[in-house]
């Protein structure tokens, strides 16, 4: 196996497994806020409980599976149909990692940016900037769907579970 591909599967575990820990703490939190209100309906702790539980089933799978891919013949995973280890959207290996990491990065500052853009607003440039500069989407395209992913949480959130999301300084 190459030095790079080692370092690349690596950085993969690495960040799988921080997912995996991401989960059990999402995890954790929504069962310290609890599944269920006192009337029955969905609590607050609902959403980041069910979302920490896959997100822990995923990062475990994810993890084991690159494990297990950098253990048979040093092979990453994909190169049988191509020797190059292209992934449908001809990005290279280390290309997809380093995208992994942009979108890391744009997600903590997303957050930063909660208390003071709010919740909807940061969430909103996130997905639109991912889009556009990470994914290289179409800038209406992707306007429409960060729009849209907005309009899905506020009507989950605020209409549907009653949970108010940070408005942040701007009170949005």
């Amino acid at each position: 196996m190459t030095e790079t591909l080692r370092t690349a599967r690596t950085g993969e575990v690495a960040v799988f497994g921080g997912l995996t820990l991401l989960g059990v703490g999402a995890l954790v939190g929504g069962l310290h806020y609890g599944l269920f209100a006192d009337d029955g309906r969905v609590g607050p702790g609902m959403m980041p409980a069910v979302a920490g539980a896959l997100l822990c089933v995923l990062g475990t799978v994810l993890t084991l599976r690159t494990l297990a891919d950098s253990e048979a013949a040093g092979q990453p995973a994909g190169d049988e149909e191509d020797p190059e280890g292209l992934d449908i959207f001809g990005r290279t290996q280390p290309e997809r990692i380093r995208h992994l990491w942009i979108v890391f990065a744009l997600l903590l500052l997303a957050i930063l940016a909660v208390a003071g853009l709010g919740f909807l607003v940061s969430f909103g440039l996130f997905v639109l900037v991912v889009s556009v500069g990470v994914e290289r989407r179409k800038p209406v395209t992707s306007l429409l769907i960060a729009v849209g992913a907005c309009v899905l949480i506020y009507l989950v959130f605020e209409l549907f579970l009653r949970v108010p999301l940070p408005t942040g300084l701007l009170g949005i």
